[in-house]
This record gives structure tokens, sequence and C-alpha cells, in this order.
């Protein structure tokens, strides 16, 4: 949480100082948000968990709790392939009309499509009270919870899964793998020119590219965790808190790609701001 804390109090700064914050800015400043929700929403599930197990696995509360990780990931998810073709759109050196397009209606309709991500994040994962159940525990002990599992209308399984996981995630890798494409092909051009290499750009694509597979492999990761989860038919208690913890690194992990994205939040890391003062004690004696 102290590292998502630190993305919000750096660009708070930067506000209060009356400077202007890039798309990119702003989009880590939502999701530096959703992951601090995020976290937040994940220690409660543990806690209720660990010590009000039979009030989990009510359906009303169940309900509540599937739906707010549901809009917290799909809207973290659609943020990530936002922010994937911003990059992309941004850093590339190809012209092509369809990227050209897409960088202008970024550019001009940015809060419109920040804000209708987040509705529609909304939208997609309220029918959750009406289209998934628990079944009942057929045995219950302190150890573990038996559960025949969680049933769910297969079309609109279909569709969360597409609307919030599969639509963002395959906009972003195709945004990442075009990235990559005019990453290589600015280096083989450098070379053949004999020009050598232009370094802020050449460092500004890397930096983005390498943003963006970070992000894909996180979200990845997190899937996998997610669909261990949800195929289990019998969980112990003290697995599913194991479980949580490895969630709980998803938001971390976000932050610190972001905070290696940015050069304003590496630059005021505490731990960075102690070793550049210590390099300058060192310097002068």
């Amino acid at each position: 949480m102290a590292l998502n804390s630190h993305i919000l109090l750096v660009y708070i700064g930067i506000l209060r100082n009356g400077l202007p914050l890039r798309v990119s800015e702003k989009v880590h400043i939502i999701k530096a948000l959703l992951n601090i929700s995020q976290l937040f929403i994940i220690i409660t599930q543990t806690i209720i968990y660990a010590f009000w197990s039979d009030l989990f696995f009510v359906n009303e509360s169940f309900h509540w709790m599937m739906m707010v990780n549901m809009v917290l990931t799909a809207y973290s998810y659609w943020l990530m392939a936002f922010l994937c073709v911003y990059y992309c759109t941004n850093i590339t050196n190809l012209g092509h009309q369809t990227l050209v397009w897409l960088r202008n209606t970024l550019s001009s309709y940015q809060h419109l499509i920040l804000i209708g991500s987040g509705f529609g994040s909304v939208a997609i994962s309220f029918p959750v009270f009406w289209y998934s159940s628990i079944i009942p525990a057929t045995n219950t002990t302190y150890q573990s919870i038996e559960i025949q599992g969680i049933s769910q209308n297969i079309i609109y399984k279909t569709i969360i899964y597409i609307l919030s996981c599969f639509l963002p995630f395959t906009i972003a890798f195709i945004s990442t793998i075009i990235s990559s494409w005019s990453l290589i092909n600015h280096m083989w051009t450098m070379r053949q020119n004999n020009k050598g290499f232009t370094r802020s750009k050449f460092q500004t694509q890397l930096n983005a590219t390498r943003t963006m597979i970070l992000f894909l492999v996180t979200c990845v990761i997190y899937n996998v965790i997610q669909m261990f989860f949800f195929t289990i038919t019998s969980i112990y208690r003290v697995t599913v808190i194991l479980m949580w913890l490895v969630i709980i690194l998803y938001p971390i992990s976000e932050a610190t790609i972001i905070i290696q994205s940015s050069s304003k939040l590496r630059k005021t890391l505490p731990g960075e701001i102690c070793g550049r003062k210590r390099r300058s004690v060192e310097t002068k004696t």
C-alpha cells in the first residue's frame, strides 16, 4: 500500500504546484486508487474468512465481495489496455493511419474513455447477483469448508470473461507486439545507417515496451491464480489465506511497474532520495 500511496502523493504534489499531468500519469493515479481499494478488499476478505467463515459463504455477502472484486479487476485490465495503446501510439515510429487515428482519439476523448471504462466495468459486473451463486456446503470442519462449487450462468460467464479480461488483454498484447516491432525496427534502421542511437528516443521506447510486457506478465500470473481459486471445490482455510496473500502481490506488482516506468516517481522514492544524498555526501568528502 505504501508504493501506491507514494504514486498518489507525488502526482497530488504536482497538481498542487499547478503543473499539468500527462495522460499516462492520470491513468497511474486511477490505477493506484484501484490498487489501494483492492488491497483493502483482499485484506478484509481474508479477515472475514479466517474468523467468520460462515458469513463469508452466505450468498448475499459473497455476491457483494465478488462484484467488487470483478469491478476492480475489470477496470484495472481496461486501464492497462488504455495505457498500452497510449504508449504504442505515442512512441512508435510507424505512421499507419490506424495508429494516428487512435492517437487523436485518445487525446480528444481520454476522460470520456476513462470514465466510460469505469461505468462499463460496473455494468458487466453487477448481474453477478442474479447469475452466480455458491452451492451450499456439504461438510464443514475447523480446518476446511467443503463447497461443491460456484454456480454461474454459462452465457454470463462467457460474456464477463470476454469483456473484462480477454478483450483488454488482447488489445494490450497487440499494442505490445507493435511497440516491440517498432523498437526492433528502430534499432535495425539506426545500425544500417551507421548513425548510432538517438538515446533519448530509444530509451523512451525501451522503457515503454518493457512496462507493457511487465503489465501483461503480471496480468497472466494473476489470472492463473484466480482460475486456480475458482476450480477448487475442497478448500482449507490456510490454503485460501495463503492464496489471497499471493493475490495481494498483484496490486503491489502493478505499483512497482508504474514507479519504474516514471522518472518522476523513481526520483521521489524515499530509498532513492536517501541514496542520492549519501552519494552526494561521499562525493563532497
